[in-house]
């Protein structure tokens, strides 16, 4: 009777919804997999975008029990979407040696599975094998398979997962078990020697700071996720210190230059390698009282560059019920998580129109791109518009305002850069005049004998644009968006 109840209980799951994190409702038996990527779970779906889902995959692996099942810490696939294994192979030849049995038996339980309707192959390691080959009722995957990619990655980046398997399935409640985890596997608790054997310096009997830092980081982050670690005060700094105490313990590899590394590495495990967010450490963001999420449009955003626009941006997007942000600047990424995060949970999947108030010169346009690629990583943007730019402004003005930004002498097919720029200024201004403004009144030249001529790119301050004909032309633009939301709506 048990044995029925069960089964029923499954079949009404397959018929069932699940909530994702926007209030919309997913089918169980349309998910392909679940994936966990920076803190979030995503729902797969056949040729559609993934979709949010709360919680962890932990708790999602307990309610699909049954119809879902875990192949790697970070895949949960649907048993009914499974096809096929596949052998991974080595990107490079490995070293030839003879197996033992127990290895022979720890890399059968290694494999790539495919699943119906995407390309996309899921790895299976050696931890989650087994449980795999009980529910496919098969004893073996046939072949032998390494490493999975996300742990090869790792591997590459010179990160080591310290006692991963065990930290799955650590009860983060139990006090006493995670004392014994941490005694056992906390970086910060190793002796030198154990420091060596796991990051020696190429050629040399000492300790690399720099993948010391890297591991210290990245382990922490990992512990911050499990709950067994507490995450930052808010300031960057403090989690140096952390790591300053190790290297001070092993005083041959404290240096007067590693506060700069530690710095430097952060910054490239989260902004060139994307292993995490500076947001998953509680970093506080300075930039918090220059944002706000609109109440009527949370999707529309209000963007300046400059600080000084602060007053005057805020009243206008309060009036309208949009929102703002005032960057300092180029966008820091701090900032961008958690504008991006705020933005995600009020808008609802909406797609986001930012109306951008940038000076008109190369930096003032790399502030707005890079703006609106940090929101792209989680939000789909509809349109961009510039409130400033040289339509901003009459001929006169323009002569008035305009300010060098970058000067350069041509003869033929030769330019030289002029004092003080440099040629990879004088490059990337070129490219902004012609790509994006092509506007004569914005470049000059100069005779100066000899076939040879000076030209000068000239640039606008988005302050020297007069308030009220920004004003206009973003509720101009903001009457378009609206009145055009409202006809797809009726």
């Amino acid at each position: 009777m048990s044995e029925l109840l069960k089964r029923i209980e499954k079949l009404l799951l397959t018929e069932k919804s699940v909530i994702a994190k926007d209030g919309t409702f997913v089918p169980v038996k349309d998910i392909l997999y679940l994936t966990s990527k920076r803190g979030d779970v995503l729902a797969i779906l056949a040729g559609k975008k993934p979709i949010t889902l709360p919680g962890n995959l932990n708790a999602w692996e307990k309610l699909l029990r049954g119809l879902f099942v875990q192949t790697h810490r970070q895949y949960l696939v649907a048993l009914d979407r499974i096809e096929g294994t596949f052998e991974k192979f080595p990107e490079e030849p490995e070293e030839e040696k003879r197996l033992t049995r127990a290895e022979l038996r720890a890399k059968d339980d290694e494999c790539e599975i495919s699943l119906q309707g995407t390309a996309k192959r899921i790895p299976v390691t050696g931890v989650y094998g087994q449980q795999l080959k009980k529910v496919l009722d098969v004893t073996r995957f046939h072949y032998l398979a390494p490493e999975n990619p996300s742990d090869r990655a790792l591997r590459l980046y010179g990160l080591i997962d310290f006692g991963w398997r065990e930290l799955y399935s650590l009860d983060k409640n139990d006090k006493a078990a995670v004392e014994a985890f941490k005694a056992k596997w906390d970086i910060k608790q190793f002796d030198k020697k154990r420091m060596l054997s796991y990051f020696r310096l190429f050629g040399a009997n000492e300790i690399n700071t720099k993948r010391v830092i890297k591991n210290l980081i990245y382990q922490m982050w990992r512990w911050i996720q499990k709950g067994i670690e507490e995450p930052s005060d808010g300031n960057i700094r403090s989690l140096w210190y952390k790591i300053k105490a190790v290297l001070a313990q092993h005083s041959n590899i404290l240096g007067s230059g590693d506060v700069d590394t530690f710095y430097s590495t952060l910054q490239e495990m989260v902004e060139d390698q994307e292993l995490f967010r500076y947001k998953d450490f509680g970093f506080m963001d300075m930039n918090e009282p220059y944002r706000w999420i609109g109440k009527q449009n949370p999707e529309i955003i209000l963007a300046s560059e400059k600080l000084g626009q602060y007053l005057f941006i805020k009243k206008l997007a309060d009036e309208q019920g949009v929102s703002f942000i005032c960057l300092k600047g180029e966008p820091a990424v701090i900032s961008m998580e958690y504008f991006s995060d705020d933005l995600k949970e009020k808008c609802g999947g909406k797609p986001l129109t930012v109306f951008s108030i940038s000076d008109v010169d190369p930096a003032g346009y790399s502030i707005e791109r890079n703006l609106v690629k940090g929101l792209e990583k989680a939000h789909q943007i509809n349109k961009v518009v510039k409130l400033v730019d040289v339509g901003a402004f009459t001929t006169e003005e323009i002569n008035i305002v305009r300010f060098p930004v970058v000067s350069y002498e041509k003869k033929g097919d030769q330019v030289k850069p002029v004092a003080p720029a440099t040629m990879g200024q004088v490059t990337k201004g070129r490219a902004w005049f012609e790509e994006e403004i092509n506007d004569e009144r914005l470049l000059t030249e100069k005779d100066k004998g000899g076939g040879w001529k000076v030209f000068t790119i000239h640039g606008i301050e988005s302050d020297a644009a007069d308030r009220e004909i920004i004003k206009e032309r973003f509720l101009a633009g903001l009457g378009k968006l609206r009145r055009k939301t409202g006809k797809k709506k009726a």
